[in-house]
């Protein structure tokens, strides 16, 4: 499981990987202590599961994670914060986890076994769908001229409000089909539906 950690503090860097390593099974591919590097690492590589402090300076990371959901990314995102009363905003914006400061290793160690239980559910029901070649005609025959619209603007580095503007479409409206386009193509983020709309020649 690839694991990224967002936190201002280098402490926490420390005691986050020295608590993740007794866990197993885990690395940790990206350390990062502000969002504006973090957020370009999560949209080209793959993670399962990130960890942001919500007390970050310049971008908080509530704030932080709207702008990841605006960019329709979709991995496990848990918020680490010393503060509760941030919990009910926390799941406004699609927090898989929230653990208050300190963190004990118990509690983390639940959080990390509950996302591999879920990511083997996911991998197991991909293994019953159909063929590589039935799923290939599937997904091309499924994508529609507007998402294929969508996908080449994406691709143009295009954001959802330009992408409404151009196309003369709600901002809601261009949200809603970048949700489909990423679950017909089991992505992520844009820059895995765009490679992938490339490979299958939907875009140029």
């Amino acid at each position: 499981m690839n694991i990224v950690i967002i936190d201002d503090e280098r402490a926490m860097h420390l005691i986050m990987n020295r608590m993740l390593a007794k866990i197993g099974e885990v690395e940790v591919v990206g350390s990062f202590q502000e969002t504006a590097s973090a957020f370009s690492f999560l949209m080209s590589n793959r993670v399962d599961l990130v960890f942001v402090d919500i007390n970050m300076p310049r971008e908080s990371g509530l704030d932080f994670a709207k702008r990841l959901r605006e960019a329709e990314w979709s991995a496990k995102l848990v918020f680490l914060t010393s503060h509760k009363e941030y919990a009910l905003p926390a799941f406004d914006v699609y927090a898989y986890d929230y653990i208050v400061k300190p963190i004990s290793q118990d509690r983390l160690r639940r959080t990390v076994q509950r996302a591999f239980a879920d990511d083997f559910a996911e991998n197991n029901w991909d293994e019953n769908k159909t063929s590589d070649a039935s799923k290939s005609t599937q997904l091309i025959e499924s994508i529609t001229k507007r998402e294929i619209e969508i996908l080449q603007l994406m691709s143009n580095g295009m954001s959802n409000r330009e992408i409404a503007a151009t196309l003369e479409l709600a901002e809601g409206t261009v949200k809603n089909h970048g949700y489909n386009i990423f679950s017909k193509l089991e992505v992520k983020n844009r820059m895995q539906a765009t490679t992938i709309a490339k490979d299958y020649k939907l875009i140029d």
